[in-house]
């Protein structure tokens, strides 16, 4: 793997008023994370009757709001965007933001969204068979500039509609590809920047770290298979918070040297990026003191 310096980012669901947001987004540019990033749901997978703003808005926000962090959408949602609508605006948030876009792009499993948009729920094969034709129509779109991009597939068609403006970021902004099935890995190896995984729901620590040690020599194999060198790949991890999965092992604030151990414990296994989810208030001080520690833990 590379020697890249290591990453931080953190989610900021999309859970409160915009004058609130934008003061966590402040905060967190401040502290010196590298990228925030927003969700993209209909709705707020803790609490479908909360306060929940839609993802690119938001997005779209949080750019507007901020000069220096990387902003992104982890990860965009296939059941909600076709995929040439969603590649202009990220195009458009791209040149927004001055080249800040991280695009990340991830399959869609959420029942309440299909519910929402009248979907039929798509059973594993055809999910996957999905997101691998919409991440290849949005990479293509994105590095097209003003040449028309056709394309007629299995589940999606797009005829003759440039780009313009082209993103800031060329040959096109960072696409993140958020997973962990045999086909996300192989859409990660072909036209990913970065592979971003959570591990498996319910396993603790070492369960995880084995998982995901497994996954990135998997991902080596695939990159070397797609003729690109592995280390072009970055291997990110979304440590998820409790309140989404009660008994994970990766949530950041569980005490106060917990997010330190987690990035001790992942660096070995080729991680070099990780993204937290926004502390409760009774978790911020664990928050401030990880802030603390990043030029530290970048070294890696």
């Amino acid at each position: 793997m590379a020697t890249e310096a290591v990453r931080f980012g953190i989610q900021v669901p999309q859970d409160a008023p915009f004058d609130e947001l934008r003061e966590r987004w402040r905060m967190c540019e401040q502290l010196g994370f590298d990228v925030i990033h927003v969700a993209d749901h209909m709705g707020d997978p803790r609490d479908l009757h909360g306060v929940w703003h839609d993802g690119w808005t938001t997005l779209t926000a949080m750019a507007t709001s901020t000069t220096r962090i990387r902003v992104g959408i982890l990860a965009s949602n296939p059941i909600l965007h076709h995929p040439a609508v969603l590649a202009k605006a990220a195009s458009s948030v791209d040149v927004l933001s001055g080249g800040r876009l991280e695009l990340g792009l991830g399959c869609g499993i959420a029942a309440f969204d299909h519910a929402a948009t009248g979907t039929p729920y798509w059973g594993a094969r055809e999910r996957v068979q999905r997101f691998s034709e919409f991440v290849e129509v949005v990479d293509r779109w994105l590095r097209a500039g003003d040449e028309p991009v056709r394309h007629c597939g299995q589940h999606y068609r797009s005829d003759g509609v440039p780009v313009v403006p082209a993103p800031v970021q060329q040959p096109r902004p960072t696409i993140i590809i958020a997973g962990q099935s045999p086909t996300v890995l192989r859409t990660a190896a072909r036209h990913g920047d970065v592979w971003n995984t959570h591990g498996p729901f319910g396993a603790d620590l070492d369960e995880i770290a084995a998982r995901t040690r497994q996954q990135n020599s998997a991902l080596d194999q695939l990159c070397e298979s797609a003729g690109r060198d592995p280390s072009s790949l970055r291997r990110s991890l979304l440590l998820i918070e409790s309140r989404l999965a009660p008994t994970s092992g990766l949530d950041a604030w569980a005490n106060s040297d917990w997010f330190e151990r987690i990035v001790t414990r992942f660096v070995e296994t080729g991680i070099r990026e990780f993204i937290a989810f926004w502390p409760q208030p009774h978790h911020m001080e664990h928050f401030e003191h990880a802030a603390g520690l990043l030029p530290e833990l970048r070294a890696g």
